[in-house]
């Protein structure tokens, strides 16, 4: 029986073991923190670099901590590290969705930072009422895809199927399914199996499976890339 319960025990942590995880971070994170995730089995990050500043005139703002999270996950061994954008939406006094991502990608270039992917955050703040209608959340996108396709990089949606269809309307409406997904489950599993389509997404690219965890001294949500 020992015998058996060790080769379960060895089987589980192979499972564990050969799956790709990874954190994100939106506050700043010292470099000591992500030396300890790494060590934890944790190799990618993704780093916030854009700002709503809804209550800016113009809103939208670059993210102060980017350029520091992004140097310290690599500092910490993390193997890449790719950026997303919360962008600023739903109000008149935002900046357009061509400036935003022009002062991205001015940025990461100003600052030598190689960045695999940049993440579109399309999830509901209610403080800021960032997505007042379906109809102005569809155009907006449309904007922003305009914008990140024009830059050259490669870009992909983060979102869960429940904030994609409040936002636009219908889990059904697709915006370019072509580009990678993240999408949001938390329910602590490492597998895509209980991926429920929307936005023309069949297979997601990384599944973030837990939020607000603190571990290593900060605060990380948790992301599965497959195996």
């Amino acid at each position: 029986m020992f015998k058996k319960l060790s080769l379960l025990a060895l089987s589980f942590a192979s499972i564990a073991n050969a799956a790709i995880i990874g954190v994100d971070v939106s506050a700043l994170t010292d470099t000591s923190a992500f030396s300890c995730v790494n060590e934890n089995g944790y190799s990618r990050a993704v780093v916030r670099c854009y700002i709503e500043a809804y209550g800016q005139n113009p809103g939208g703002a670059l993210d102060s901590n980017c350029q520091q999270n992004y140097q310290n996950a690599l500092d910490g061994g993390l193997s890449s590290v790719d950026i997303y954008m919360f962008p600023c939406t739903g109000r008149s006094t935002c900046k357009s969705a061509d400036t935003q991502v022009q002062e991205i990608v001015d940025y990461v270039g100003s600052n030598s930072m190689t960045v695999g992917t940049l993440w579109l955050d399309v999830e509901i703040d209610p403080a800021a009422n960032n997505w007042p209608s379906t109809s102005e959340a569809q155009s907006t996108l449309k904007e922003f895809k305009t914008a990140l396709d024009d830059s050259g990089w490669k870009w992909g949606v983060y979102s869960s199927n429940s904030q994609w269809s409040q936002i636009v309307g219908s889990a059904d409406w697709e915006l370019d399914s072509s580009v990678p997904l993240w999408y949001a489950h938390w329910n602590d599993a490492l597998s895509f199996d209980n991926f429920a389509q929307f936005g023309g997404w069949s297979t997601p690219t990384i599944k973030q499976y837990a939020g607000d965890v603190t571990f290593c001294g900060a605060g990380f949500d948790k992301n599965y890339y497959g195996e």
